[in-house]
């Protein structure tokens, strides 16, 4: 759960999952469009961990059958072209994970405040 770890485990050649989707607050984070919303919370977790274990970055990403049978899991190559800029990739993240909901749009956990953390003098997007 620390970074430090998560880094010297990455150092190492392990896996770490990550994920990047959810509102961790204000610290740490940029603000960057996701989907329609113009300014997301977005962690800039991912940024700092590739910066710091120059690991290779990839998504993972499951879907419920539509017979309930089981899971598909798509697995992409590793990402390239990583913004150097850390606001830059943020909205490069949001782009990636927009990508991935639209699999199954249905399917994601729409139910996750994920734009409750707003710019300073910004109103709630929740009733």
């Amino acid at each position: 759960n620390n970074l430090r770890g998560i880094v010297s485990a990455l150092k190492k050649g392990e896996a770490v999952w990550f994920a990047p989707d959810q509102d961790y607050g204000r610290k740490g984070s940029s603000f960057a469009p996701f989907f329609a919303v113009e300014n997301v919370a977005t962690t800039n977790g991912t940024y700092v961990l590739s910066r710091l274990s120059g690991a290779a970055m990839l998504t993972v990403t499951m879907v419920r059958k539509a017979d309930y049978s089981g899971y598909r899991l798509y697995i992409t190559p590793e990402m390239e072209g990583y913004p150097a800029d850390e606001n830059q990739a943020a909205a490069y993240m949001n782009k990636i994970i927009e990508k991935e909901i639209m699999r199954a749009p249905e399917q994601y956990l729409w139910i996750h405040r994920r734009f409750k953390t707003r710019p300073v003098g910004e109103s709630s997007l929740y009733i």
